[in-house]
């Protein structure tokens, strides 16, 4: 059962979808504004849960802009969920933190698919500001989620030839590592080890694909269609119910 907070940021969500379909750049941003302002009212009430499903509906956002090719409102919905996530780290929510780390890396890898340079940044600065967070929070799940993250991203950097991308997610990947050596955190060798664990999981358990990290499987999950790209997302324990609304709609 959702709460009515939920029920907002997930009809929010929808419309601001739906409005990317319907080419409507103002009415998109519209939603995205309010999604960010519901969020920044729930982290004021402590709601972590509801908080959740706002970073969902946002990411959802950020991944219709980019298969439309829509940089702006991509840019906005990084740049809204940086400025969340930071007030996020500072209250120690770590399950909303994954969230948060998930969404600048869907993002984010569909921006660096379609060299969509501009969201690809943001989304580095992003994952970076988490990543550095999650280690000063000791926030192991965080931390280690959010270095594969930028591992993922350099990789499809290279293999788009964008050296100077390539090089600043890894950058900030091995700054996340040092500062969680320092401050004797997590690792370096346990770091590493942690997409090859989840590959070995994703393996043995096919509906976990959606978690597989990129260069650890055959057809690693950035190598898609731009026809398929994202149509089908879905996150494991984060399905969003349709609304009423969106029946219709079909």
């Amino acid at each position: 059962m959702f709460s009515l907070n939920e029920q907002k940021a997930i009809e929010l969500g929808e419309s601001g979808e739906r409005a990317i379909r319907e080419q409507n750049e103002y009415d998109a941003l519209q939603y995205v504004d309010y999604l960010r302002e519901l969020g920044e009212e729930l982290l004021e009430a402590n709601l972590e849960t509801d908080l959740k499903r706002v970073v969902i509906s946002l990411r959802n956002i950020g991944n219709k802009a980019i298969q439309k090719k829509i940089d702006n409102i991509a840019s906005t919905v990084l740049n809204d969920l940086k400025s969340l996530s930071e007030t996020a780290l500072e209250k120690n929510f770590s399950n909303a933190m994954w969230s948060f780390s998930k969404a600048a890396q869907e993002i984010g890898k569909g921006a660096i698919q379609f060299k969509m340079l501009e969201p690809v940044k943001i989304a580095l600065d992003t994952l970076k500001t988490i990543g550095l967070g999650a280690v000063e929070k000791k926030m192991e799940v965080v931390t280690l989620w959010t270095t594969l993250a930028l591992e993922e991203i350099a990789y499809i950097a290279n293999r788009q030839q964008l050296e100077d991308l390539t090089k600043e997610a890894k950058d900030a990947r091995e700054e996340i590592i040092e500062a969680s050596e320092l401050s004797g955190f997590k690792t370096r060798e346990e770091i590493e080890k942690y997409p090859q664990l989840i590959a070995q999981t994703v393996g043995q358990f096919s509906e976990l694909q959606d978690l597989q990290p990129a260069g650890y499987a055959a057809r690693p999950n950035e190598e898609f269609t731009e026809e398929e790209f994202f149509e089908d997302e879905g996150d494991i324990g984060e399905q969003e119910p349709e609304t009423e609304a969106g029946k219709k709609e079909k």
